[in-house]
């Protein structure tokens, strides 16, 4: 199952339960650095005025951005549900593709794309509007995982089987994002899960988007279980 494939992502995002639980197991658990500090922080870096949120989801992030920075922040995503969600938050939100963006030409400071170009049918495409949209002094922070994120869960379950790559990870973004910018930065973040309970796993498991199903075969455990939540931040420059 893709992550890329319209009709899930569709799916996935009609509404915000397993996305809102998916945010409240990771960061209840994890230990150590936050990604989503981690990502905040290299937006913070660039000191924009004007950000583009892309794939706003709920909205948390954009709405850190506009009351921490002080930046003036526009949100689109492909959900009718997370755009009112954003809305409530304050922000000013529209539904838009990552692959057609609503936004004139260099027009903003920084974009933001937390955890979503993976969702995109067309990276290259994607990937180019953000460059588009953004200033010639411009920075991108885009977001994501490996492809084994989380790799000792899976495990745990028995499941030998590859999962679908994503088409945007730490393995593959730098290359993705080189031909559309003249500098990019990569920066690891790797968060300790700690699973105290076996109905801390089966919670976690079955909020994910294409495991799920998996959930009922997690094995009782007697002991807190580890596993190593492994992220990306990308920086990119200079684009074109």
């Amino acid at each position: 199952m893709r992550l890329d494939n319209p009709l899930l992502v569709r799916w996935e995002y009609a509404s915000e339960e397993r996305l809102a639980k998916r945010n409240a197991v990771l960061r209840s658990l994890s230990q150590g650095a936050s990604p989503e500090d981690a990502a905040f922080d290299a937006v913070a870096a660039a000191k924009p005025k004007r950000v583009a949120d892309i794939g706003c989801g709920l909205g948390e992030l954009g709405e850190r951005f506009e009351r921490e920075l002080g930046a003036r922040v526009s949100a689109v995503d492909l959900s009718p549900r997370m755009v009112e969600l954003a809305k409530g938050r304050g922000l000013d939100a529209q539904p838009g593709d990552a692959e057609s963006l609503p936004f004139e030409d260099d027009h903003f400071d920084c974009v933001f794309a937390g955890w979503v170009l993976y969702h995109v049918p067309n990276i290259t495409r994607a990937i180019g509007e953000c460059a588009r949209i953004l200033s010639p002094d411009g920075t991108l922070v885009a977001t994501s995982v490996c492809n084994d994120n989380i790799a000792e869960v899976w495990q745990l379950i028995g499941i030998t089987e590859p999962r679908e790559p994503l088409s945007f990870t730490r393995e593959n973004g730098e290359a993705l994002l080189a031909p559309h910018f003249g500098h990019v930065e990569r920066r690891d973040v790797d968060v300790e899960m700690v699973f105290p309970d076996t109905e801390s796993l089966r919670t976690f498991v079955a909020s994910t988007i294409d495991r799920a199903h998996l959930a009922p075969q997690v094995p009782e455990i007697d002991e807190p279980f580890h596993a190593t939540a492994r992220h990306v931040v990308f920086v990119a420059t200079g684009p074109h």
